[in-house]
């Protein structure tokens, strides 16, 4: 352990955030402890340079130079001594994150052909934050290939020094903000597909859809909608011809949709930082055109993202999490109550709808980077739907138990029908597991 890493395991970077400590309790099973993002590179990736470039990133981000240790009574970070690894990968990944396999740090970086793989246990971040760290590294990785990037200023390198910030805990943050239980819905019956329950370790279909960028923002704007309500009405219209035509089911679709408490609380923290708050398409909406009941939803969802229910319903959910993690009680114990919390918790809804946002890299990077993409896995739940973008491609990553492409095709079908042309690709996937009992020693 060199004198740099020292100095920030005292400047607080041991700590544990009030949120994210959720997965050090679950597995995979439970909850997407190991979101998968993928890049697409325009030539084939080296490995000996991805493992330098991981090498110098974690000189910057120094949060990310962590293992687990599983102790009596609850996870704490330790700081790693080995160095990191660079894995040959396959989209079935066979390794266990934070254990052996990558020397115990509590990310993977693969390669394989013209592609790399990188995930990350989110109890060190979220989608954003992670982002952060991938852009470093494919940052270095292309310089130590010789090729002519430069640093806009958008990218955090060695150029600039670690903050504690950082790595900063941004729900303290938030308690200080205006809260309100105002507009508040109570749980309403959601879909689920019972038939794909206990099927928590199987591998998953990934389906990837790609519409134009540029034609969703002109929509989106000219009706009046956001374009993760848009989303979500073309996903339910599609869930209703898969999974509700035929059958006498009448509940609501319900999203848990995770939203970056970033754009509310200016802080640069990497670490777990979002609300987790409830879109509902009511089987009502289904009768509705398109547009009208994307704006029904639109309103809605106005009233949930509003900083006081937002940093409400968020601080209630990281006090829990919290608590259970300072709880004085055995390891074995805590592990099963934070599990059956867990998944409690997720079965609320009907599947996971994450936006993670634009993948922005300075211009001079792009030409070598063809395509990004994330995927956030089913874990407990039958669906989880993750959209990203990256230039002028939006991207919708759907892992999914079913076997069938007929979720895939509805959507494609209802994004024809309001004028989108779609491009999908689909194949079978596993990210690499995660259980406290496989860490590293």
């Amino acid at each position: 352990m060199n004198l740099y890493m020292r100095n920030h395991a005292i400047n607080h970077l041991l700590d544990v955030d009030s949120y994210g400590c959720i997965f050090m309790y679950a597995t995979h099973r439970d909850l997407t402890t190991a979101p998968r993002h993928i890049i697409r590179m325009t030539e084939p990736v080296r490995a000996e340079a991805l493992q330098e470039a991981l090498k110098i990133a974690l000189l910057r981000f120094p949060q990310m130079g962590l293992g687990l240790t599983r102790g009596e009574t609850q996870y704490r970070y330790r700081l790693l001594e080995k160095p990191p690894v660079v894995l040959p990968f396959e989209d079935i990944s066979p390794y266990y994150i934070g254990s052996e396999d990558t020397n115990g740090y509590l990310f993977t970086c693969g390669y394989k052909g013209n592609t790399i793989y990188m995930e990350y246990q989110h109890c060190t971040s979220d989608g954003r934050g992670f982002n952060e760290f991938i852009k470093c590294v494919l940052y270095y990785y292309l310089k130590l290939c010789g090729k002519p990037v430069e640093n806009d200023g958008s990218i955090r390198t060695l150029e600039t020094d670690y903050q504690q910030e950082e790595n900063e805990d941004g729900f303290i943050k938030l308690r200080q903000a205006e809260q309100s239980d105002e507009n508040h819905i109570p749980d309403v019956p959601s879909l689920h597909l019972p038939e794909y329950d206990n099927m928590e370790d199987s591998n998953e279909w990934s389906s990837e859809i790609t519409i134009p960028f540029p034609q969703l923002r002109k929509f989106v704007k000219a009706n009046d909608i956001s374009p993760l309500t848009f989303l979500m009405t073309a996903i339910c219209h599609a869930l209703y011809r898969t999974y509700y035509v035929g059958t006498d089911r009448k509940d609501a679709i319900v999203a848990e949709v995770p939203m970056d408490l970033r754009t509310y609380i200016n802080t640069p923290t990497v670490r777990f930082f979002v609300a987790l708050l409830d879109l509902p398409f009511y089987y009502d909406y289904f009768k509705l055109p398109f547009v009208e009941a994307a704006r029904k939803m639109s309103e809605f969802f106005d009233t949930q993202r509003a900083l006081p229910h937002a940093a409400f319903w968020a601080t209630q959910n990281a006090n829990r999490v919290r608590t259970g993690h300072q709880a004085d009680m055995p390891i074995d114990e805590k592990e099963k109550m934070m599990r059956e919390q867990a998944r409690n918790y997720i079965r609320r809804d009907s599947f996971i709808l994450t936006n993670i946002g634009p993948f922005n890299v300075p211009v001079s990077m792009e030409k070598y980077i063809a395509d990004y993409g994330a995927i956030l896995p089913c874990a407990h739940q039958p669906l989880g739907m993750l959209v990203s973008s990256y230039r002028d491609t939006l991207k919708i990553s759907l892992a999914q138990r079913d076997e069938r492409p007929d979720l895939m095709n509805h959507l494609v079908d209802v994004l024809a029908e309001v004028g989108f042309s779609a491009k999908t690709m689909r194949y079978l996937f596993h990210v690499t597991r995660y259980d406290g009992s496989r860490l590293a020693k």
